[in-house]
């Protein structure tokens, strides 16, 4: 791959970022979302897939490096706030009817609000990092980037 594919391949995994963290706060807002569309494991959204795989070659910049412990903290608020939400969506008639569910839901509210700040934190910091590495792959010659990442082209 080129450095021009490569960066196409960036933005596509950015636009997937986004596109998750959107649906994430729609799941925060009550609105239905397929559980499936909003993977909790870090590996296995859209992004982590392309991260774990062909982004890879992009390994010997620090900026790409630098990605996976905030995108892996972006999954852990999420994978708490998913919890919480599914622990209220699962509940029992007859505790919905008692007005535990509710009391619960009130109880979520502000842990949710707060894990959710923590995703929104990490995601900025990722777009920080993924346009910083974008930055510095339009600076460098063809050339240059073919040399720094010519021995992982066959990944």
């Amino acid at each position: 791959m080129n450095k021009q594919e490569i960066i196409h391949k960036l933005h596509t995994a950015k636009r997937d970022h986004l596109a998750w963290v959107g649906r994430a706060e729609l799941l925060t807002q009550g609105i239905p979302i397929e559980k499936d569309q909003i993977p909790v494991l870090h590996t296995d959204c859209n992004f982590g897939r392309w991260y774990y795989d062909e982004g890879q070659v992009l390994m010997v910049f620090k900026e790409f490096k630098e990605i996976e412990e905030v995108h892996k903290a972006l999954h852990k608020a999420y994978a708490q706030v998913f919890k919480l939400i599914t622990e209220e969506e699962n509940a029992s008639m007859f505790s919905k009817l008692l007005g535990i569910a509710k009391r619960q839901h009130d109880k979520n509210e502000p842990i949710i609000k707060q894990k959710m700040i923590e995703l929104e934190e990490a995601s900025r910091a990722m777009i920080r990092r993924l346009d910083a590495l974008e930055a510095k792959l339009h600076t460098m010659s063809d050339e240059e980037f073919a040399e720094k990442i010519g021995h992982l082209q066959n990944y």
